[in-house]
């Protein structure tokens, strides 16, 4: 089984997009977990909504404490040995946990697709993947092949295997928490694979962490750099 994790808060206007792609793909053996971050708009009775009509989908609530902490909780919950994440205002294209799930072997830790930022009707464009890159990871020149072949260090268009998850959790109380475990994941995986496939699509926000006004908070970037060169460092003898 496949576990689809979909962190979510105060995206009602958006939500129900998002939750028919995913109810609507083409690959079936999946659960979806739906973890409501303290919404205060009409999101959890949409995410009510679609665990009543169809028993794929369950709903954990929660304060609101952040994506990170909504996305381990969601790991936490799932039983799939197979977990990708949703943001909850994008849409997947039909056969995105398909044709994923196709490159995942036994020895494949992660696979990842290309994403695109488009208004139009998502899933009229052609379908079509191959094997942009597979490289085994946990090296130096595991990392330097990742940046150069534009490895995305977003949770999002990506099918993990679970231990992955279990083994290396999402950064928890800062902000571009995603960089650090875009990155840092690289130390914990065998092999990955990159498809030149595009499945998944964001929309583009003005309150997105990228387009929000500077704060103290945009110092949380160092941080997570910090953390990186420590995480690789603990290596080094």
């Amino acid at each position: 089984m496949i576990s689809v994790i979909v962190p979510v808060y105060n995206v009602e206007e958006y939500l129900e997009e998002c939750l028919e792609s995913i109810q609507n793909q083409t690959y079936t053996n999946f659960e979806v977990i739906l973890v409501n971050d303290g919404s205060t708009d009409t999101s959890k009775e949409i995410c009510e909504r679609y665990c009543k009509q169809d028993t794929r989908f369950h709903l954990l609530n929660q304060e609101n404490q952040g994506q990170s902490v909504a996305r381990n909780h969601g790991v936490s919950a799932s039983i799939g040995e197979l977990i990708t994440f949703v943001d909850s205002d994008d849409v997947l294209s039909i056969k995105y946990v398909e044709i994923l799930n196709r490159y995942m072997r036994e020895d494949i830790d992660l696979v990842e697709c290309n994403y695109r930022a488009t208004r139009s009707v998502f899933d009229q464009l052609k379908e079509a993947e191959n094997i942009q890159i597979e490289f085994e990871g946990n090296s130096e020149e595991s990392v330097i092949k990742a940046c150069n072949y534009g490895i995305s260090y977003s949770p999002v268009c990506k099918l993990y295997r679970r231990k992955l998850l279990e083994d290396f959790s999402f950064l928890t109380g800062v902000i571009y928490e995603d960089i650090y475990h875009g990155v840092g994941m690289l130390k914990f995986i065998r092999k990955m694979v990159r498809l030149d496939y595009v499945g998944y699509y964001y929309r583009k926000r003005s309150n997105s962490t990228m387009h929000k006004q500077f704060s103290e908070k945009n110092l949380d970037l160092f941080t997570c750099c910090d953390k990186l060169v420590d995480l690789f460092a603990s290596d080094e003898t």
